[in-house]
């Protein structure tokens, strides 16, 4: 049996969308995710075949962008459910999420072999990673806007890049959990910005300094 699907969505408070819109313009390139509650418009009958189509109504929707802790959580329920129905694993809006204004610049980056990249927690990065961070957290904070499309767009680098780059931050203590689908709070303000950047560089600038003395051919 076949479904449609009415071509209208509801209006006023019942669609969620509106809720998301600041993001649909900020984050365009990701896709995300809606509950839509429905219920039967119509039944018709096919005459010739005998066939009952009915049509689904949307009469309620929320929206969750996809960078969210709760459109996670659906994506899964959605693969899950997907797999059930068709055997297929791969869900069809799978894909890797690159901003498109920065499509070419990453091809030529990554043709050029340069590739930004962090290590994992606990081990040292380089001076220009560092820089990288102090970067990203003086746009997040300047502009109290936890986004890694932002980030992409802003600093000229890939989606991958700016999510790494968001979980520095979040590790570091500049960008909490989001909460919802609300994007992730910003915790310092702007006042704070010079502590934080020292503190993102202060460690750095020790390990160097060891590395420097445990290396140094005078110091033997």
């Amino acid at each position: 049996m076949s479904v449609s699907l009415s071509g209208r969505l509801p209006k006023d408070d019942k669609n969620g969308l509106g809720m998301i819109s600041s993001t649909l313009v900020e984050d365009s390139a990701s896709t995300h995710l809606i509950v839509a509650v429905v219920n039967c418009a119509t039944v018709t009958t096919n005459m010739d075949t005998g066939e009952v189509i009915p049509t689904a109504r949307i009469v309620a929707v929320e929206a969750f962008p996809g960078s969210t802790a709760d459109a996670k959580q659906l994506r899964r329920v959605w693969r899950e459910a997907y797999e059930q129905r068709t055997g297929q694993q791969a869900i069809p809006f799978d894909k890797v999420e690159t901003a498109p204004a920065n499509d070419a610049g990453d091809l030529l980056r990554d043709g050029a072999g340069v590739v930004v990249s962090f290590p994992g927690a606990g081990k040292s990065k380089t001076a220009e990673e560092v820089d990288l961070i102090c970067q990203a957290a003086d746009l997040v904070i300047t502009s109290n806007l936890a986004s890694p499309t932002m980030l992409a767009r802003k600093m000229r680098i890939g989606h991958a890049a700016a999510e790494r780059l968001m979980d520095e931050l979040r590790r570091r203590g500049v960008v909490g959990e989001p909460e919802g689908t609300d994007e992730p709070p910003v915790i310092p303000e702007a006042a704070d910005l010079p502590a934080i950047i020292e503190a993102i560089r202060g460690p750095r600038a020790d390990e160097d300094q060891a590395d420097d003395d445990a290396t140094d051919p005078d110091q033997s």
